[in-house]
């Protein structure tokens, strides 16, 4: 019996998403099939990096980042985007899209600017960046990512790490 009411909340779960997806419009956006905007051009790829959001608050004393090697990490002349292997897929979902404010169009600021960083209705959040450096976190070498303060604030993001073994590539083809 116990087993038949665990099946329903399952069943019940999945036909709330969905209902939810229907209603807002999100759907999944894959790598493979994203357009690059006109002008934009592929500058760096990792199929075998990290992607870890640090919350502003609640977040834990010490943080500690495993190195599993499961997102794929496109760096362009306009954005960064960070896709993860759906459960069961052999195609790779997109999950953040990083601008820089120096390079933001409008419509990346408006979707920056939407609660939750304009998830729902893509199926992934837009991070608006302020900046970007180098650096080693827990001993590993990775990329550290400041949002801004209006994108800070509404995702409760303090900075994104990016976490590759490649990062020498990366630096030297942002010249």
């Amino acid at each position: 019996m116990s087993f038949l009411i665990f099946a329903g909340a399952l069943l019940g779960i999945a036909v709330f998403a969905i209902a939810v997806n229907r209603l807002t419009g999100t759907r999944a956006n894959y790598l493979d099939t994203l357009p690059f905007e006109p002008g934009e051009r592929e500058l760096w790829r990792d199929s075998e990096a990290d992607f870890a959001c640090v919350p502003r608050l609640g977040r834990p004393q010490v943080l500690s980042f495993a190195r599993l090697r499961r997102h794929t990490v496109v760096w362009t002349s306009r954005r960064v985007i960070v896709s993860q292997k759906a459960l069961f897929s052999t195609k790779r979902m997109i999950t953040h899209q990083i601008y820089f404010a120096t390079e933001a169009g409008v419509d990346a600021r408006m979707a920056a600017g939407e609660t939750f960083g304009g998830f729902f209705g893509r199926g992934f959040e837009t991070i608006l960046a302020a900046a970007k450096s180098f650096g080693v976190v827990n001993d590993k070498a990775c990329v550290r990512i400041e949002p801004t303060e209006a994108c800070s604030a509404r995702l409760n993001l303090d900075e994104a790490l990016i976490f590759s073994d490649r990062l020498a590539a990366l630096e030297k083809s942002l010249g």
